[in-house]
């Protein structure tokens, strides 16, 4: 009886006839009526939170975090290897502002490009270069960067005691600062 209940009970709520109108007009026995009015509303489980995740969303926290932390040990690590080009750079201004003679001036970059090379590449492949080998090491090493056909000339000149190498420093300066930034290793 209780089962043909709630079916005449679910088949009126979804034609959507109130039941207390369709008992009003079939008179209903006091018991139906009785136990009609003892039901409750359905209970509904509780919504599902979002805590704890399920496993694929800890797959995806750690992916994300690991990527995270490759990327900023990438950058780092770039940084690092890099200083001693930002500190050759501050070395060619300091250089350039000094008060000494252009030849001089020259030989300082020489021997800051040497120095640079040093550390970038290590003492055995470097220490032993002179004249011609150096020059085409500078090349090598940095390719894309158009060499000066007359640097061998220019670092040179900056063992001899001429006080007016504008020009030639000029040269050396522009060409040293872009190895410093731009050479490969």
């Amino acid at each position: 009886m209780m089962a043909r209940l709630f079916t005449l009970l679910n088949f009126f709520i979804l034609a959507g006839i109130s039941p207390n109108l369709w008992a009003a007009e079939n008179q209903l026995s006091p018991q139906a009526m009785q136990a009609l009015e003892q039901l409750n509303d359905i209970a509904l489980p509780d919504p599902i939170g979002w805590w704890p995740l399920a496993f694929s969303w800890w797959i995806l926290l750690l992916s994300v975090t690991s990527i995270l932390i490759g990327i900023t040990w990438y950058f780092l690590d770039l940084k690092r290897r890099n200083v001693y080009r930002k500190q050759a750079q501050d070395q060619l201004s300091e250089i350039m502002q000094n008060d000494e003679i252009d030849a001089h001036k020259i030989q300082q970059i020489n021997r800051l490009l040497k120095q640079v090379a040093l550390t970038a590449y290590g003492r055995q492949r470097v220490a032993s270069l002179k004249q011609d080998e150096w020059v085409k090491f500078l090349a090598e090493n940095a390719n894309y960067i158009q060499q000066p056909k007359s640097l061998n000339q220019f670092l040179l000149l900056g063992y001899s005691n001429q006080k007016n190498l504008k020009e030639e420093l000029t040269t050396c300066h522009d060409y040293a600062r872009k190895w410093i930034k731009g050479h490969h290793q």
